[in-house]
């Protein structure tokens, strides 16, 4: 004697199956895509005048966040990293990623020629992905004489 199942029996199986398989693929494609492409990060800096007296003399600073020295970056290999900078001077305002080396695009760096100013009152995103490297790396202003002024 044979037991018969009804079709629709069958095919619950089947498709339990079939969603089993599907969420593993899917769950292995999510794993692999993060390998090659990390974490987005996302940061915003609003950038802004500051009083500090760092070395007992009361200066004018540019600050982030309120910050002096700026907010720590916290980025690893392959994420996306995305700076989102609200320029409150009354100047230009310039930023460059120090020896940090971007995937995929170059131009990112924030070289004056490569990248231009933010106007006083704009604001400019800085997108890229971080690339293989390991250590510490610092980002300052590098426009006119910011950086010399305590930028």
């Amino acid at each position: 004697t044979h037991s018969l199942r009804p079709l629709s029996h069958t095919m619950e199986m089947n498709m339990s199956r079939c969603s089993h398989w599907a969420f593993i693929c899917v769950s292995m494609g999510i794993w692999l895509l993060r390998l090659v492409h990390g974490a987005n990060v996302f940061y915003e800096f609003n950038v802004s005048y500051l009083g500090v007296n760092p070395l007992g003399i009361n200066q004018q600073v540019i600050a982030i966040n309120g910050l002096f020295p700026g907010p720590l970056i916290n980025a690893t290999t392959n994420d996306l990293l995305s700076v989102n900078v609200f320029n409150n001077l009354d100047e230009p305002f310039l930023l460059t990623w120090d020896g940090l080396q971007q995937r995929k695009v170059a131009w990112q760096d924030g070289v004056s020629g490569t990248n231009c100013p933010i106007p006083a009152g704009w604001n400019w995103t800085y997108e890229f992905q971080i690339k293989d490297q390991i250590g510490s790396f610092f980002y300052f202003p590098s426009q006119m004489f910011q950086k010399a002024a305590g930028g």
